[in-house]
């Protein structure tokens, strides 16, 4: 089976940035199509070699999912999510899901407890960078203050059951968030 043409990169400069976000604009063109001088694509500043830009981690304690309802302004509404974040420059994306766990969770767990819940690209067409999935196996409350940052909620606990229900009834619409249970939901009944 052929896919289309390679796309090639003719330039690249850049928009703008901040703390954690670049944003290009390419100049790509593929034989028989139309060139496009501003193709826009955004790149995390921590971007491992690999690819890896950020991770998600589904907590469980006591057999229990902990979600958090987020508010997310980019949408304009409250989505069911796992914490996640950005991989820091020269972190290891356990690491990095283990901080963030803690930072926007409040929980912690033992490295032997961290499951690889494999990879995912959150937006191929834009976004130059894919993420992390990991469960966070016998997680705990941590000594440690949750992040302040706008929009982040509370964790709240739901049996399995439960969760299935929500995913169910398309209640749950973020896509690391879906990925990550559906993967640790198939590989433990």
């Amino acid at each position: 089976m052929s896919g289309p043409p390679p796309v090639h990169l003719l330039g690249r400069r850049p928009a703008c940035e901040n703390r954690v976000w670049r944003v290009d604009f390419d100049h790509i063109a593929a034989a028989g199509t139309a060139e496009i001088p501003n193709y826009l694509t955004m790149v995390p500043k921590g971007l491992r070699a690999d690819g890896i830009g950020g991770v998600s981690i589904l907590p469980i304690i006591d057999g229990e999912v902990v979600l958090l309802r987020n508010y997310r302004h980019a949408v304009e509404r409250f989505l069911w999510e796992l914490p996640r974040g950005f991989v820091d420059a020269g972190e290891s994306a356990e690491t990095a899901a283990l901080r963030e766990l803690e930072e926007e969770a409040g929980l912690v767990c033992d490295p032997a407890d961290l499951v690889a819940l494999g990879f995912f690209y959150p937006e191929a067409s834009t976004i130059r960078a894919r993420g992390a999935l990991f469960a966070a196996t016998r997680c705990r409350e941590s000594a440690a203050p949750r992040d302040a940052e706008p929009g982040l909620g509370h964790p709240a606990r739901f049996p399995r059951e439960a969760v299935l229900g929500m995913l169910a009834r398309f209640e749950i619409e973020d896509a690391s968030t879906l990925i990550a249970c559906h993967r640790y939901f198939s590989v433990r009944p």
